[in-house]
């Protein structure tokens, strides 16, 4: 019977897999920031879905400094850069608000290795994307979402997203109309995780507020 991973085992497992010593105080940094987001300090709560600047607090560190560790250990650690940019869209999306006026919808994407990676798929469908007023903050039209999710989730439950979209578009109340997007996205969301494989669910889940 395997041995359960826990902060302890598996940072002795990645530090000493080059012998005492053999690993960077920077590669050091980022494995001991992975396990904190994966385990939490002291069997606490995890923190990888906390934000940086909650995070930045809690650990006593600079909040660039914490953005640079987190996107260190998403390259090293967290497993293919793809899954994890479309858990993090997906976790955008479930909190994701929406722009009556000019149909847009803004995704809050605080992870760079994430980001940039939506940024570039955006950009290879010649979409373009806002993040002027905020570098965290994307704002998309929904048109082009739609074109970038069709790239890589379920077809059926795409489809049944536009089209909840469009019928909410009827809706003659405002704040009533904000309200339905934001559970019509939340909803495509978690199913669509759940339909992208193991991978992209399990991250997915951790980027949820506990």
């Amino acid at each position: 019977m395997s041995t359960p991973k826990t902060f302890e085992n598996e940072f002795f497992d990645n530090y000493l897999s080059l012998g005492l010593g053999g690993m960077s105080k920077k590669d050091t940094e980022s494995l001991v920031m992975y396990l904190i987001d994966k385990y939490g300090i002291n069997g606490g709560v995890p923190l990888r879905s906390y934000p940086n600047q909650e995070v930045s607090a809690i650990l006593k560190t600079p909040v660039n400094k914490i953005k640079q560790l987190r996107y260190e250990s998403g390259l090293k650690y967290w497993g293919r850069v793809e899954d994890q940019a479309k858990a993090r869209l997906l976790a955008a999306l479930s909190g994701a608000s929406f722009e009556i006026e000019t149909k847009k919808i803004c995704l809050i994407i605080e992870d760079s290795l994430a980001k940039n990676w939506l940024q570039g798929q955006l950009k290879n469908n010649n979409l373009i994307f806002d993040f002027s007023f905020n570098t965290e903050i994307i704002k998309v039209e929904t048109k082009g979402l739609f074109a970038v999710l069709g790239q890589f989730f379920d077809a059926g439950l795409i489809d049944k997203f536009r089209q909840d979209y469009e019928a909410a578009q009827s809706l003659n109340d405002r704040d009533k109309m904000k309200e339905t997007l934001s559970g019509i996205a939340k909803k495509f969301a978690e199913s669509a995780a759940s339909a992208a494989g193991t991978a992209v669910f399990a991250y997915f889940k951790s980027l949820l507020p506990i």
